[in-house]
């Protein structure tokens, strides 16, 4: 029998959270993923951060509103909690109503820097351009 592949992981890498979401989610997927995201960022990150949030291979949510209304107010609580760019990665094969929901999910007053990129090097290559890059590199260092 196959192993099903998990709906999304969550990677802390120095002052940057990696978060890969993909499949199909329903209700019970957000909770656990909510309550993960809170847990590992709780535990990680005590000042500034960037998150990139990586879409692509992403498939079907939630109803809309109810998953607009959870990533916005997760946002919010991530912007709280040190939050300062945030660089989504899409697909072109993501379906056009997702991409719709998390340009709701972005639209607005947002506290924080955000982009919309094809890679996770793109992201990188911009959260650099916003002074991660010392940060980024100074956890190198201390690691080596």
């Amino acid at each position: 029998m196959a192993k099903l592949e998990q709906p999304y992981d969550i990677k802390p890498a120095h002052d940057s959270l990696y978060v890969n979401l993909r499949g199909s989610w329903g209700a019970d997927v957000m909770a656990a993923f909510t309550k993960d995201y809170k847990q590992l960022v709780g535990r990680y990150f005590a000042r500034e951060w960037a998150c990139v949030l990586n879409i692509s291979k992403l498939e079907l949510l939630i109803g809309e509103q109810e998953q607009i209304a959870a990533f916005r107010a997760l946002q919010t609580w991530s912007f709280i909690k040190g939050l300062r760019a945030l660089a989504v990665v899409v697909s072109d094969n993501n379906p056009s109503y997702l991409l719709y929901q998390f340009e709701e999910v972005l639209k607005g007053k947002n506290s924080f820097d955000h982009t919309v990129v094809y890679s996770e090097r793109e992201a990188e290559y911009w959260l650099r351009q916003l002074g991660f890059s010392e940060k980024l590199e100074l956890q190198s260092q201390k690691s080596a």
